[in-house]
């Protein structure tokens, strides 16, 4: 599709008023809007009988049409609304950016973790990969000044973003590069070149105003040698039809749905040679985040009475008169402890793994397990209804080889079971489309599983 718009019509929209139904750029909670309209900052906002915006709940969004949603639905925000670029390039004509530059040179880089991966608080697949840098295949103590690699933009770019991770060697930075596309870096351990001047303000906590700022293809803005660099792209034309409810992310990582396998945006030798590094051998090697499936266990869960991946109660969602924000929640360990997923590991997908918020401590104690399915039993992918009740032995798991130092474990290595199991887990796919749990810490045999009890929970899409 040719994206390119005339300033004339761009010039039209901007005088328009929003139209009911569409997504719009950020507004406020409390402002003033129409019948039908939708906005967003940071959760959705809908318009109420009042003529003002509140934060809207499940119910005030559509109900997901069978098959679940191939293009974005026009309630959904759109990734200009959710970046906001000022000063991106301009889109060519072929409508589609073209990466020229490498992120990291091929000579720095060793293997990358694909999207996908849960672990810790990341109780649902994960939207970014992990580049390894060759600094990693040494020990920590063994590493210089020398060690470290430079991250450079793929492609001319506005940065959009640069701020702390909470550490201080734990960076984000966010690029426009033009149609709508976008890529994100994170825990980068230093900044440098065109961003250098930028580090001690971030270093003091600091969020530089960045807008406008632009960087060009092939220049470099950070450097990374301690642990493998986070990266995505995301590109406002391109949406993944397996969120089955796209709703549970317009509270928080509302970019989730436009998330892309990054190498095709790359030169064909460039994107080949990055691919080539993949851990995942199964196509697509970048991996898979949206693996729900309609009317089974598989793909992501968020318990019942919160709104999704927020983690916060419907309540407080409900009745909120100030802004609010995503990240740490009152009274919670983490705010990822709502959350459940069934998902195909994302380097071996012939294994399912249960990745959970809240195993035993209800404020939240993510956890991670090896679906050890017994001889016949029906995968997460495969539960419907008609199935009843199905108890899974859950393990630890590692890989072969094993680790390398801190390196990432190497391409398409194998999974192999812990010794014992950890637990069990009770799973029953209901006819109204949530999905019952029990989880069962340090009980072993599924025999001894009677029935559900009240410690039974219910979670929704």
């Amino acid at each position: 599709m040719n994206r390119f718009i005339s300033p004339f019509i761009v010039l039209g929209l901007l005088l328009s008023l929003p139209r009911p139904g569409e997504a719009q750029a950020p507004a406020g909670l409390g402002a003033p809007c129409q019948p039908g309209e939708y906005g967003h900052s940071g959760f959705l906002l809908v318009c109420s009988d009042a003529g003002i915006f509140r934060y809207a709940l499940h119910e005030d969004v559509p109900p997901t049409p069978e098959g679940g949603y191939v293009a974005r639905p026009t309630w959904y925000p759109t990734l200009a609304s959710i970046f906001r670029a000022t000063n991106a390039p301009a889109c060519p004509l072929s409508g589609r950016v073209t990466f020229t530059s490498p992120v990291i040179r091929p000579d720095d880089l060793i293997v990358t973790v694909p999207q996908g991966m849960v672990v810790g608080d990341h109780v649902t697949p994960i939207d970014h990969g992990y580049i390894g840098v060759k600094g990693l295949g040494k020990p920590r103590a063994a590493r210089t000044e020398d060690d470290y690699v430079r991250i450079t933009a793929p492609a001319d770019a506005e940065v959009l973003e640069v701020s702390s991770l909470g550490s201080p060697t734990s960076m984000r930075v966010v690029l426009a590069h033009g149609c709508d596309t976008y890529s994100v870096y994170m825990v980068i351990n230093r900044l440098s070149g065109a961003l250098a001047h930028l580090q001690d303000d971030v270093q003091r906590g600091e969020r530089p105003q960045t807008r406008g700022l632009r960087i060009l293809a092939g220049e470099e803005f950070g450097m990374q040698r301690d642990n493998p660099l986070d990266f995505s792209v995301h590109d406002g034309a391109a949406w993944l039809s397996g969120f089955l409810s796209p709703f549970a992310y317009t509270s928080s990582d509302s970019w989730k749905p436009y998330t892309v396998d990054p190498w095709p945006y790359f030169t064909p030798d460039l994107g080949a040679f990055y691919e080539s590094k993949m851990q995942r051998l199964a196509a697509p090697r970048w991996g898979v985040i949206d693996q729900d499936v309609a009317r089974t266990a598989a793909g992501n869960w968020f318990l019942d009475g919160t709104v999704g991946y927020s983690g916060r109660t419907v309540d407080a969602v409900r009745h909120a008169t100030t802004p609010l924000m995503g990240g740490p929640i009152e009274g919670r360990n983490s705010f990822a402890w709502s959350h459940l997923s069934f998902l195909r590991h994302w380097v071996q997908p012939g294994r399912f793994v249960m990745s959970i918020g809240w195993w035993r401590d209800e404020r939240g104690d993510p956890a991670q397990f090896l679906i050890d399915a017994a001889p016949g039993q029906l995968d997460p992918s495969q539960l419907t209804p008609e199935s009843g009740v199905v108890v899974y032995r859950l393990r630890t798991w590692f890989s072969s080889p094993g680790l390398n130092n801190e390196s990432p474990a190497p391409i398409g290595y194998d999974l192999v079971p812990g010794p014992a199991v950890l637990g069990l887990v009770a799973v029953q796919v209901n006819a109204d489309e949530t999905l019952t749990i029990e989880a069962l810490p340090g009980v072993q045999d599924p025999a001894s599983f009677k029935g559900f009890t009240t410690s039974k929970r219910t979670y929704r899409r």
